[in-house]
């Protein structure tokens, strides 16, 4: 059974103002930050056998804000500076104002890496929702 046109935008305008809500499905959004200047990382790199690397450190943070959902890319790079291996790690909890917390990843290693470089990929300011 179909509803001619003018019937139909009766019966919505009808639910409509019966304060039945519509809700529409949403995708999930991801916060990238504008600037992690007040954030930066410490680390060191550790061999595990042929195959894995674990680097480990801390953020420390230099503002008067805490800092929470903290992700860092970890890249293995070799002798020309190309990424050949690749992770990622998440501080847990909160960064403190005017201080640290520790993280750790552990990336697969094919053994060519030579230095590593781990950046600031994401956050949020505690407490300040995306």
């Amino acid at each position: 059974m179909t509803l001619p046109y003018a019937a139909f935008a009766l019966l919505l305008l009808a639910l409509c103002s019966a304060g039945t809500l519509v809700v529409l499905p949403v995708s999930a959004q991801t916060y990238t930050p504008q600037s992690a200047s007040s954030l930066t990382v410490t680390f060191q790199s550790e061999r595990v056998g042929a195959g894995r690397v674990i680097i480990f450190g801390d953020v420390r943070n230099s503002s008067s804000n805490a800092y929470e959902r903290v992700t860092l890319l970890a890249e293995g790079l070799d002798e020309t500076g190309a990424v050949v291996s690749r992770g990622r790690a998440y501080v847990s909890g909160t960064v403190p104002p005017r201080g640290t917390a520790p993280f750790e990843c552990r990336i697969p290693s094919g053994g060519r890496e030579r230095r590593f470089r781990v950046t600031i990929e994401a956050f949020q300011i505690a407490g300040q929702s995306p």
